[in-house]
């Protein structure tokens, strides 16, 4: 799971691949579907709905398995800006989780929905060091440098939205402390959730249930979270 965390914070933010599939974002009454990868691109398509729709657009639909952490932060501040709710029918996984479903001020979600949490900022610099080591040497000390001018910015940025929208920073990482390691761990899991009620207790309020009550069911078999209670750490 360490791997996947950093892959999704490091490798996407400095490498030029692009996503096999483009983010699509379109606007259907009053709400915005967003599904896909998050990005600057479809982070910009939303930003012009929204001020070539002014006082229409209520929700932000959205369906996706995260990206990289600032592009994150960017779409949760324009939908926690513009007074957006954020709508999970299917799924939103990773830096959706931490900073899209975070920043709403109200919440609808299905009644199998999942909002996975894999990992913030914080935490990331023991499975960083362990990925540097794998690089031929040549290549370690700049890869290193970048990284580490990359943390302190992000790392800061992270700590002032969370306090901005209101919500416990430990959200993003409360799956990876000494209680959960086993599973943390496992290959078994790529990440972790919370009951509606300890999302709750995280500032995670105003969520509604389509059609309740909300069960959790595992998206795969190959994707797949444990549970954290907040009353465990």
């Amino acid at each position: 799971m360490r791997k996947t965390i950093f892959f999704t914070l490091f490798f996407v933010a400095f490498s030029n691949a692009s996503a096999e599939e483009q983010t699509q974002v379109n606007l259907k009454d009053n709400t915005v579907f967003y599904e896909g990868a998050l990005s600057e691109e479809a982070n910009q398509k939303l930003i012009s709905l929204i001020d070539n729709n002014p006082k229409q657009i209520e929700w932000v639909s959205i369906k996706s398995k995260g990206g990289e952490v600032n592009r994150g932060m960017d779409l949760g501040e324009i939908i926690f800006n513009n007074n957006l709710g954020v709508e999970v029918t299917e799924y939103c996984l990773s830096s959706c989780a931490n900073y899209v479903f975070s920043s709403a001020h109200k919440r609808r979600i299905s009644n199998h929905a999942v909002i996975g949490f894999h990992g913030g900022v914080t935490g990331m610099e023991k499975a960083t060091e362990e990925y540097l080591k794998t690089l031929p040497e040549s290549q370690q000390k700049a890869a290193r440098d970048i990284f580490t001018a990359y943390m302190k910015t992000t790392t800061s940025r992270e700590a002032e939205f969370f306090t901005k929208v209101g919500v416990s920073q430990k959200i993003t990482n409360l799956g990876q402390s000494p209680l959960y390691q086993k599973q943390h761990d496992s290959e078994e899991y790529i990440g972790w959730y919370y009951s509606l009620d300890d999302l709750t207790k995280l500032g995670i309020k105003n969520v509604t249930v389509i059609d309740p009550p909300w069960e959790f069911k595992q998206l795969s078999e190959k994707t797949k979270f444990f549970k954290v209670s907040v009353s465990d750490i």
